[in-house]
């Protein structure tokens, strides 16, 4: 394989992880700006969630600077594991696992069955000790060229059953927060179909993005190709909670007034009652702001 081929998905993996980064942290200034009175143990998840993926980035991109800058051309280094054994296969599994513990509470706060929970804390069990196992078999190979004959199965069922927990995750959402809607309060199922929307969304972006990788690793063996996904997982599972937990939100825009107030202003209002004003500017003519200083000093 060249050496264009083995180190391109490593930056493209990169890339993308430090975007998705930037994506969390906008997403963390909005669940702590929106929602100061949530319940403690969700600050904590969010704070958690954090500050593992700022650990994983930093890990992934000591490697970066390995690869693309100290080592750069150089075989030996471009296939030297490096970092990537706890980076990707132990945060990631970590990162999941806190993700789906979150989902499968929620479903039972919402259902008060244990039926689904337990089957996805199974499956998040599965999933956390075969990426902590892929870890350990990828410190021990210490070259990515000696992981297709050892590290096989661990990677296969560390995504495997990461997908499959994601599509129970969706699956029941989405039946139990259907069955839960109200006939009597639409405002109410409006909001219930918007998590629903977004918890769907998200879950299937995590299980398309796990079983995608698992098809470029089992697909393309002997290359780096599922790299380029299985570097920024772990981001997807930390962006999907951060989305769902910022789902109460809204977004509206006042309209023109006939106060002296700034018509110009779209706001974000929260189910806790916080509102953030943001000024929106316009290419209004001088003509149409012409009487706005008159009235201003007749006050």
């Amino acid at each position: 394989m060249s050496l264009v081929k083995q180190v391109l998905p490593v930056f493209i993996g990169t890339i993308l992880e430090w975007a998705l980064l930037g994506v969390l942290l906008v997403q963390v200034g909005i669940y702590r700006s929106a929602f100061p009175k949530d319940p403690s143990i969700s600050k904590a998840l969010v704070w958690i969630i954090l500050f593992i993926e700022i650990l994983e980035t930093i890990s992934n991109t000591r490697d970066g600077v390995q690869v693309f800058g100290i080592g750069w051309g150089n075989p030996e280094v471009v296939d030297q594991v490096g970092w990537a054994f706890f980076s990707v296969p132990i945060i990631g599994s970590i990162s999941a696992g806190i993700g789906q513990c979150y989902f499968a509470y929620r479903i039972y706060i919402l259902s008060h069955k244990l039926y689904a929970p337990a089957s996805i804390l199974s499956l998040t069990m599965v999933q956390l000790g075969a990426g902590i196992w892929s870890g350990v078999e990828i410190c021990l190979a210490k070259k990515f060229s000696n992981l297709q004959s050892t590290n096989v199965r661990a990677t296969a069922l560390w995504l495997g059953s990461a997908s499959l927990c994601d599509l129970v995750i969706v699956g029941s959402t989405t039946f139990y927060l259907l069955r839960s809607r109200d006939t009597a309060f639409k405002k109410t199922n409006a909001t219930i179909y918007r998590i629903v929307k977004i918890s769907v969304e998200t879950g299937l972006l995590c299980a398309l993005v796990a079983i995608f990788d698992l098809y470029l690793f089992a697909t393309y063996k002997g290359t780096s190709y599922h790299l380029a996904l299985c570097i920024e997982l772990s981001k997807v599972y930390s962006n999907s909670i951060l989305a769902i937990l910022n789902s109460r939100a809204r977004i509206s825009h006042s309209g023109p007034s006939t106060d002296y107030e700034n018509p110009n202003i779209s706001e974000i209002a929260f189910r806790s009652g916080t509102r953030v004003q943001i000024p929106m500017e316009t290419n209004e003519s001088s003509d149409d702001l012409d009487h706005t200083p008159q009235k201003q000093e007749s006050l």
